[in-house]
């Protein structure tokens, strides 16, 4: 498994990208695509990787550095190559590779694919944090959904309060700090 940095918005492997993206995100959990190309050169934070082999296109992942930590805003293996280890290869690439604590969000158990996905990261280490949470919608600022947060080792509440607020002014933007 090989990894590619991202790092113009002319990168040709933003075609399987993009089509991943779309796929594996409902509209609100995912931002403008054109949006999401101008923070390529733009944003010092943001890293966006392709996952692939020398056979082909395997997922891709967008990672925050933030505040000492680590972000995960979105994460995505190819639908056709699910359940082959791929995500967990990647996730305990970038566990190994990521020097801080890493946090995601995920939605909360209340259907199968949740609940699978959920068992998934704790599987990897990944810890369930309590602490009251809503992903603000990159569609619409006034809209938020329940989300849980989970990362590699327990935040405390404060880290959390303070991450959380980067997180939606960094990431979601200016009006999403409303939406505890």
């Amino acid at each position: 498994m090989k990894f590619h940095r991202i790092t113009t918005a002319s990168d040709p492997s933003l075609t399987f990208i993009k089509k991943l993206y779309e796929d594996a995100f409902p509209p609100h959990e995912r931002r403008d695509w054109d949006s999401l190309l101008k923070l390529i050169p733009e944003s010092q934070e943001m890293h966006l990787d392709l996952i692939h082999t020398d056979d082909g296109h395997i997922g891709f992942i967008i990672w925050w550095e933030i505040s000492g930590s680590y972000f995960v805003e979105h994460f995505a293996i190819d639908a056709e190559l699910r359940g082959k280890n791929y995500g967990a290869s990647v996730l305990n690439y970038y566990k190994s590779l990521l020097p801080g604590r890493i946090l995601l969000e995920v939605e909360p158990p209340e259907d199968e694919y949740s609940i699978r996905r959920i068992g998934f990261y704790e599987r990897l280490g990944f810890q369930i944090q309590d602490f009251s949470y809503r992903q603000p919608s990159y569609t619409n600022p006034l809209e938020s959904y329940p989300m849980l947060l989970m990362g590699t080792q327990i935040f405390e509440e404060s880290e959390l309060t303070v991450l959380t607020k980067l997180i939606k002014e960094k990431i979601y933007g200016q009006n999403a700090v409303k939406t505890r």
